[in-house]
């Protein structure tokens, strides 16, 4: 049995994110247990759009070595109306920074599945394929379907879906673009600038296609931030905890994040805090899964009346009087405007 003081049950930009703070802030005898290797591994994380906000580095920690492309706008389109958000952001090459991480950490990263977890009097035992691992601390960073999630817990992401991610030979402009319509009910086609002049195109599965693209992936989408994300001094960050946001379901910066507050509260011996952090911060406010459960009910007529207000352009006193105008949809324009804020 390997015996640690923290062990990370996987290696994507939570559990990388938390292992570097752990070692930033003088934590020793940190072991990453990673279910995927080599080129099944970078495909996984190259199936994103890869995009966020200044804020979000900034609160994150990472540094700029990764950015492939700046992003000064938000674009979304419904019908033939166009709407222009200035926003201030980045598109990663994931797996680069991925790579700057774990060269960043002295945690000990090995692969290998997990398939059981149990309590015992000093912590946790975690089996592995390879085997068992005893730890005081126990970090879910397992993603969409984690089993630290399901065998500590019991809880269940409120939205999950499969969303595929297209790598497109085609140049753009260098803003991230986002269609919405009765197509992709709940949520959206998106259209992101990437690295080496290729764009990403995506949309949840079966919604759509594109008619040739150089690497194409699915993975799943989970969102809903479950009530309790600390158990004892076991903790879910990013995707194991679900929490990415439910209306842009941008989930890079709460990852990132979400490691780095994780670690920094156990290196303070106090994983309450990080509960604290996560009930309480707007990133995660209750109205924007209430929102969701509004916009999912739209139909074409609900679409189209919807964005009347912004076909003069996007502005916020312009936001304000669709609220006022259309106060059956106040939620959907307050939870939309903050997640341009906060969102990503």
């Amino acid at each position: 049995m390997r015996e640690c003081n923290v062990l990370i049950v996987g290696s994507g930009l939570a559990g990388l994110s938390a292992a570097v703070w752990l070692t930033r802030s003088g934590v020793s005898d940190i072991v990453v247990a990673e279910r995927m290797s080599g080129g099944q591994y970078e495909h996984y994380h190259r199936t994103c759009g890869e995009a966020i906000s200044h804020r979000m580095m900034g609160l994150s920690g990472i540094s700029r070595r990764s950015v492939v492309r700046d992003v000064d706008e938000i674009r979304i389109a419904c019908g033939d109306v166009v709407m222009h958000v200035p926003v201030k952001g980045s598109i990663i090459d994931r797996v680069a920074l991925l790579e700057e991480m774990r060269n960043e950490t002295d945690a000990e990263i090995v692969r290998d599945p997990i398939t059981g977890i149990r309590k015992d009097s000093e912590g946790f035992i975690v089996t592995g394929v390879s085997g068992e691992y005893r730890c005081s601390y126990l970090i879910g960073a397992d993603g969409a379907f984690s089993i630290v999630r399901k065998r500590l817990f019991g809880s269940s992401p409120k939205v999950k879906f499969a969303a595929v991610n297209n790598t497109v030979d085609t140049d753009g402009e260098d803003c991230l673009g986002f269609t919405v319509s009765p197509q992709y009910p709940g949520a959206y086609r998106w259209d992101f600038p990437s690295k080496g002049g290729f764009r990403s195109i995506g949309y949840v599965d079966g919604t759509d296609s594109v008619d040739s693209y150089v690497e194409t992936g699915k993975r799943f989408i989970v969102a809903g931030v479950p009530e309790k994300v600390v158990e004892g001094n076991c903790c879910l960050i990013g995707d194991a905890a679900c929490l990415a946001n439910p209306l842009c379901y941008g989930g890079i910066g709460a990852a990132l994040l979400s490691g780095r507050k994780a670690a920094e509260c156990i290196a303070k011996g106090d994983l309450q805090r990080y509960q604290r952090w996560v009930s309480s911060d707007r990133m995660f406010d209750p109205h924007f899964m209430k929102a969701l459960e509004t916009y999912r009910t739209w139909g074409p007529e609900d679409y189209a009346d919807s964005v009347l207000p912004f076909k003069g352009g996007y502005s916020i006193l312009r936001g304000f009087i669709a609220i006022l105008r259309r106060p059956r949809w106040a939620n959907v324009y307050m939870a939309t405007w903050m997640a341009f804020r906060k969102g990503w």
